[in-house]
């Protein structure tokens, strides 16, 4: 597929969600990734239902536009094998705990001799040194260490899972990916590659930065639904509706509060804004009483051409079906056997330039032949491969 990163060649030996989301931005936008699977077992995220087109959802969303490779790493003959495909490849992306791939024989500084200027990228949970290296984890670990989510959730209740991967996505595989690219700009200038140790707590924690700041400065922790942006302010909440759904209102700005409350027939309030503490809640009720009035639609109906930051809080079919969405192009297809299948398209766009289709997610092992022959093995080497169980 063509795009601003066509010719970068990837080898992803990652599984699930991080770096799959990290190797899926790059095959969006033209590199080849090759998807390295461990024989007989692969990606655990193809065996997640729902399926069609006997490809799982989360493999069609997260894998669409790759190739696979089966490689078995802990055999002598597939970590030959890794070592030559190494060294025609821009970056290596692996998710094992630290030390892992040393103890394979194919670690940073083996995979470094074969070639020098490799971008080499893990993703883990902690991160390569400190205590908890070595230690099991998911998002929610990563985010209940980190601080994130002791700050999601009511005030007087109890902290909140999201409902997206916070630590996986934002903290592991979107800063991968900035580390990557940074890599390789340096690269180009230096010609030498790097190590990139990336770790989803750090990267949650890095979310923190704008209320870190505070807290430095005063000493004053940040407390659930107490928070400028999460409850405190009336200005700045999720109210509900007459018909039990909700609306956002996000009107920080006093032109825009003094509008909202202008068109909710109370201009007096605008006023209280930023009144004390004690004050939101009572202010919030205000609101809170007007907006159970009328139905969500209602409201956003009315106040759609608002300057003052209101909106619905959609469900899923709302959201993909929203006339932004739709023109923005965010829901989008990848071929199956079955027809296609919907998908959450690559956010990244460039001006001018129309995005190219996404290619199909790669059967189980696909490309194994492929990638071994272009990495120079015969025929007869790939029967011996697989007889010796290393593909």
């Amino acid at each position: 597929m063509s795009g601003p990163l066509e010719g970068m060649k990837v080898l992803d030996l990652t599984r699930l969600l991080p770096g799959g989301y990290c190797t899926m931005l790059f095959a969006d936008l033209g590199a080849d990734v090759l998807k390295i699977e461990e024989p007989g077992k692969g990606d655990y995220v193809r065996w997640m239902d729902p399926f069609k087109g006997g490809h799982s959802s989360g493999h069609l969303a997260l894998n669409r536009g790759k190739r696979s490779m089966t490689l078995n790493l802990k055999s002598e003959r597939g970590a030959e094998v890794l070592l030559r495909l190494v060294r025609d490849a821009d970056v290596v992306l692996e998710s094992f705990r630290p030390g892992v791939m040393d103890r394979l024989g194919v670690g940073y500084e083996r995979l470094a001799q074969e070639n020098p200027g490799l971008v080499y990228c893990a993703i883990t949970g902690y991160g390569q040194d400190g205590p908890y290296k070595d230690r099991a984890g998911h998002d929610a670990n990563y985010l209940g260490f980190a601080g994130v989510l002791g700050i999601m959730g009511p005030r007087d209740g109890d902290p909140s899972i999201a409902g997206v991967q916070i630590a996986d996505v934002g903290g592991g595989g979107m800063m991968a990916a900035v580390g990557i690219l940074a890599a390789l700009q340096d690269r180009a200038r230096t010609g030498r590659g790097r190590f990139i140790d990336i770790s989803m707590m750090d990267g949650a924690m890095s979310w923190l930065g704008f209320h870190a700041a505070g807290y430095f400065i005063d000493g004053v922790p940040p407390k659930r639904g107490q928070m400028r942006l999460n409850g405190k302010l009336a200005c700045y909440r999720v109210y509900k509706c007459a018909d039990g759904k909700y609306v956002t209102v996000g009107a920080l700005e006093p032109q825009f509060w003094a509008a909202l409350c202008k068109a909710l027939g109370v201009p007096e309030l605008a006023e209280r804004q930023m009144a004390p503490p004690e004050e939101q809640d009572v202010l919030g009720e205000q609101i809170q009483e007007i907006l159970l009035r009328r139905t969500r639609d209602e409201w956003v109906r009315e106040l759609a051409d608002l300057d003052a930051c209101f909106g619905p809080v959609n469900d899923f079919a709302e959201a993909f079906a929203d006339p932004q969405v739709v023109a923005r192009g965010m829901r989008t297809e990848v071929p199956t056997s079955e027809g296609p299948a919907g998908v959450v398209a690559n956010p990244i766009k460039t001006v001018g330039e129309k995005q190219a289709p996404l290619g199909p997610a790669p059967g189980f092992g696909e490309h194994t032949d492929e990638a071994l022959r272009a990495a120079g093995y015969s025929d007869s080497d790939i029967a011996s491969l697989r007889e010796a169980g290393a593909v």
